[in-house]
């Protein structure tokens, strides 16, 4: 187990000096860890988070691929407030990594309902920068099994995904996280304002095998939606589009290394709601 304490959470970017060295101490420690077959990296991020932080942003991608560590997998959570130090002090913010059983679950939620899941999911040769639509469209056009009713607004939810590489490929499952995990939440969530739909919509055109008709029907279809409707899923953003999920409210998930099959990316997962 790597543990880490501080006053302040460590940013993504223009971090001061003492973040810089935080981040580079848990990586190297972080690197030590080397599980065995049955094992994965399981992540806590503890102390406040600002209402539309994202927690594998705060535990994962802001602080490390995990390449090591988390090869078989990777597990994460919202953790409560931060332990005392071993000394007895007490700091604002932990961060803990430690190898657990792949069988395992969550430390800090009970799982509920499930709200959604899907079987395995062609995501083709899954290359390239846009892996967040890729996901969103490979789901969007995939049989998925949807709960009744909708959670409610601003329902903690966690989030489990095996994925399925192709044959010979060995994935950094740390650089996959975001871009799977918000595909995910995007394709159970829906887009409301159609002002910004056409412009959008052809941006998206360009960059996934879909006409503009198809994209359109998927963004506003809301029987899906079981995450819930937002105005703007997805806006232009410079010559391309930002995509914005209300993932802040995933506050628990995995990501599991599944065994290699066949020539194409795959994954299956679920959605399900948690509380304390």
């Amino acid at each position: 187990m790597v543990e880490a304490w501080a006053d302040d959470y460590i940013r993504f970017e223009r971090r001061p000096s003492w973040q810089e060295h935080l981040r580079s101490e848990i990586r190297s420690r972080c690197g030590q860890l080397v599980p065995s077959a049955g094992q994965v990296l399981h992540a806590t991020f503890f102390g406040p988070k600002l209402p539309n932080a994202d927690v594998e942003n705060l535990a994962l991608y802001y602080i490390d691929s995990f390449k090591t560590a988390g090869r078989n997998g990777i597990r994460f959570e919202y953790g409560a407030v931060a332990p005392p130090t071993p000394d007895g002090a007490e700091r604002s913010f932990c961060y803990r990594y430690e190898l657990v059983p792949r069988s395992g679950s969550f430390t800090h939620w009970q799982e509920g309902r499930t709200l959604a899941s899907f079987d395995w999911t062609d995501l083709g040769d899954f290359v390239g920068e846009k892996k967040l639509a890729q996901v969103w469209l490979a789901l969007a056009q995939s049989q998925v099994e949807l709960a009744e009713p909708a959670c409610a607004p601003e329902t903690p939810f966690a989030v489990r995904v095996q994925v399925r590489p192709p044959h010979g490929r060995q994935p950094v499952l740390g650089n996959l996280v975001k871009g799977i995990f918000d595909g995910v939440i995007s394709a159970f969530q829906a887009h409301a304002d159609t002002t910004v739909l056409p412009e959008v919509v052809a941006r998206i055109a360009t960059v996934l095998p879909a006409d503009p008709a198809e994209i359109e029907k998927h963004l506003l279809d809301q029987r899906r939606a079981v995450l819930g409707v937002l105005p703007r899923l997805v806006s232009p953003y410079r010559e391309s589009v930002k995509w914005d999920p209300a993932d802040h409210w995933c506050v628990a998930g995995e990501l599991l290394a599944a065994d290699q099959v066949g020539p194409h990316w795959a994954i299956k997962g679920e959605l399900i709601e948690v509380t304390r």
